[in-house]
Parts: structure tokens; sequence; C-alpha cells
């Protein structure tokens, strides 16, 4: 007869399934890891007018039509002709090189153009509002 061979439990995890996790764990390092610097609920609301944005960073933005878009000239590329079209009126802002360079809304844009982390697009445009 052959034994019966027990498989290890996948991943050394333990009866909570959870590696590493004890059921007293102190949540309070996470608190004041994560609590601090958040952005607030309503950070979308903090942002600044899109189209105020939009004029300031893409050259040659047109009046909106009537479905609010604009075409400007796209700062991502060297281009001469505008490719870009951004949405002034909705608050999100939401821009489309049609170039090839991308799409999103106004965060996205910015931290594209900073390079910086969502958290501080959002921050930073928060402060631009100010």
């Amino acid at each position: 007869m052959n034994p019966i061979k027990e498989k290890p439990h996948a991943g050394g995890r333990g009866a909570s399934g959870i590696t590493g996790l004890s059921a007293h764990r102190d949540f309070s390092s996470l608190r004041a890891l994560y609590g601090k610097d958040r952005i607030p609920a309503n950070w979308r609301d903090r942002l600044p007018d899109p189209a105020s944005y939009y004029s300031q960073h893409a050259a040659k933005l047109t009046r909106p039509n009537g479905m609010g878009w604009a075409q400007g000239v796209c700062p991502f590329h060297d281009d001469h002709n505008a490719s870009l079209s951004a949405q002034l009126i909705d608050p999100r802002g939401g821009w489309r090189c049609f170039a090839g360079c991308g799409s999103g809304d106004l965060v996205g844009f910015h931290m594209r153009l900073t390079g910086k982390t969502f958290k501080d697009a959002v921050v930073d445009l928060m402060e631009s509002r100010a």
C-alpha cells in the first residue's frame, strides 16, 4: 500500500487563511500611516474649473462647441495643429489627444503634465484653486 501524502498548506497560511495576522492585531499604526495627509472625501468638488485649468496648460484653446469640448495644442508632444480636445463644462474635465498621447480626466492630465502621483496631483490641484 502507498501511504497517502498530505499537501502542505498553501503559502503557510494558518487557520485564518491570511499569513501573519493574529486575532489581536494593533491597527493604530495603520491608521497613523494612512490617516494623515488623506485626500478629503469631497476632493472632486475642490478641483479647479476645467476651463481655466486647460486654458493655462493647452495653447491655442478654442471656444467650446455645443457639447463643451474645445480643441487646443497638446503639450505632450511636438504639436503644431490642434490635436487635443478638452471637456470644459464637465467638472471632471476629460481630455483626449488624437495624435495618440492618451486620454483621461483633469487629474490624469495634471499627473502626466507634472509627473506627480495621483495623491500629489490632487493636492496640487486643490491648492491651485485656493
